[in-house]
């Protein structure tokens, strides 16, 4: 047995040696040094573990498509896998020094097509990958880290981070948004406001979009398609939909600390995310005729609110966002929710307004009908507009408010912002949700992006003067920044950055070591 067992374990080892070896000849040399780490993925150093990598054509250069693992926690604080994809522009294959703005497309995972055209405006662009669930069934965890992670990388510049995201990943686009920091922008399609209002209607008119029993066909065929989600969420947080638990998962709960310039899109006849969560106001009235019996989709006092309100336009103050209302053209073509689109759409460049932090576009479409997903006509809709204006303007001193540094602070701390109970399984009695990454991935996120924000002077300064005025117990980073001037804080800054890093190369070689022992232990074993 144990010559058996020791030939086995040489063939294995062979085995891998030749796999691995094949592996690396088939990496781009580029590549396998941007992602030089092919072992277990740590929790900040070395995060994310390369699985696969190639090169694609960009206009005639090479990007490349990088497939990652990485380790996160999760709500139970489960220690789990995540897959990401990273795309790299062609620059970066030709100036290795060169750092690049990134575009994290968030809850849906973005393909090799779509992702082509940021990387040939020079972008990178990071993603999840190959996840079963619904963006809205998972969670936020997942692409928390994935940000978290992608951010430190040596061709990311962390001062030209963008999120964008539709419906489910619009929902999680503004979840991150209010996270993160600092961002260039956040573009958010048709996303949920109020998620537990949002799963309630999805799943209260399951019945009524449901086929009728001598029929085969759907009676709201979209809304029947996408019921599902509902429970899916439902089965992840184990919580009632009007419980605090879906208010805290609802950017509704967060837009105080959603600061960068933000886009979102909304349609007056959207079947899957009801305009109801917008505002009663943008409410369009029913055709009978036109929705089965029973359809409901009102915003009841039966779910949670902000100070009792409910609606993104009450709880996000007047001065903090521009209202668009685009109706259609002459003679709009209806999206066929059984057909590809054919033709070209409505072209709509999306307008935004240039002095108020958020920029609302609600498409007239009338009101909701049956057959309705999220749109009820075909629109050729450019966020590109939005997307240059936001980058030449950059990240300002005003995106760092005084509520903005107390939720980076908590970070700090180890604290949420929005504490929240689960109940893992839907069975016994609720407890917290682990709603924070690692912890020495949330430190070093936060530096980073803190370090980011003061390499200017007046942005320096006015981070300066806000920690200065914090509560003393979320003052983390000592009593002041350095003396106040932006050499100051930037010093004090990265002796704070320091300090982790150090942590973690001595947490790295106590891994190594440890890891060398049990090789010995094992070849003994095998001897």
């Amino acid at each position: 047995m144990p010559v058996r067992f020791s030939a086995c374990f040489l063939m294995f080892c062979v085995g891998l040696l030749v796999w691995e070896t094949a592996y690396a000849q088939a990496t781009p040399e580029w590549l396998a040094r941007l992602f030089p780490h092919v072992g277990q993925p740590g929790r900040l150093a070395n995060r994310l573990a390369r699985r696969e990598a190639k090169e694609i054509n960009i206009n005639g250069q090479s990007g490349g498509m990088v497939t990652l693992e990485f380790l996160y926690p999760e709500l139970d604080g489960r220690v789990a896998t995540g897959r990401a994809r990273v795309f790299v522009p062609p620059v970066v294959r030709e100036d290795p020094g060169r750092r690049v703005p990134l575009v994290h497309v968030a809850g849906y995972e973005i393909g090799e097509q779509g992702a082509i055209g940021l990387m040939a405006q020079g972008y990178a662009v990071s993603t999840p990958h190959a996840h079963p669930l619904n963006p809205l069934g998972r969670g936020v965890k997942l692409d928390l880290a994935i940000l978290h992670a992608v951010r430190q990388l040596s061709f990311v510049d962390p001062l030209r981070v963008g999120i964008q995201g539709g419906s489910a990943g619009g929902w999680m686009a503004l979840m991150l948004g209010a996270d993160a920091f600092p961002l260039t922008y956040v573009m958010a399609d048709v996303p949920p406001i109020h998620w537990g209002y949002n799963a309630a209607y999805v799943h209260d008119n399951r019945p009524v979009a449901a086929p009728l029993p001598e029929r085969t066909e759907p009676r709201m065929p979209v809304l029947w398609a996408v019921s599902g989600i509902a429970e899916q969420s439902r089965s992840t947080y184990g919580m009632p939909f009007d419980s605090p638990t879906y208010l805290a998962l609802s950017p509704l709960a967060h837009l105080e600390t959603i600061t960068a310039p933000t886009l979102a899109v909304f349609s007056t006849a959207d079947v899957l995310i009801p305009i109801d969560q917008v505002s009663p106001s943008l409410v369009r009235p029913l055709d009978p005729g036109k929705m089965p019996p029973g359809f409901r989709s009102t915003l009841s006092q039966r779910f949670p609110g902000i100070g009792g309100k409910r609606t993104l336009l009450d709880v996000l103050p007047r001065d903090r966002y521009a209202l668009f209302v685009v109706p259609p053209g002459t003679n709009p073509t209806r999206v066929d929710p059984r057909a590809p689109l054919r033709g070209p759409g409505m072209p709509l460049s999306l307008p935004f307004s240039t002095d108020r932090s958020w920029s609302i576009v609600v498409l007239d479409e009338g009101p909701m009908e049956a057959d309705v997903g999220h749109l009820k006509y075909h629109w050729a809709v450019d966020h590109e507009p939005f997307r240059r204006w936001a980058e030449a303007r950059g990240v300002t001193a005003e995106q760092l408010t005084a509520t903005k540094l107390q939720r980076l602070m908590k970070r700090l701390r180890g604290e949420p912002w929005r504490p929240m109970q689960i109940r893992p399984g839907g069975t016994g009695e609720p407890v917290p949700a682990h709603l924070l990454d690692f912890p020495e991935a949330e430190r070093a996120d936060v530096l980073l992006g803190l370090l980011a924000f003061a390499s200017d002077d007046g942005r320096a300064v006015h981070l300066a003067r806000l920690y200065a005025r914090l509560p003393r117990r979320l003052q983390v980073l000592g009593r002041n920044l350095g003396d106040g001037t932006g050499t100051g804080v930037r010093q004090a800054l990265q002796r704070h950055m320091d300090s982790v890093q150090a942590r973690e190369t001595e947490l790295q070689r106590g891994s190594t070591g440890n890891e060398k022992s049990r090789m010995t232990s094992c070849a003994g074993s095998a001897r």
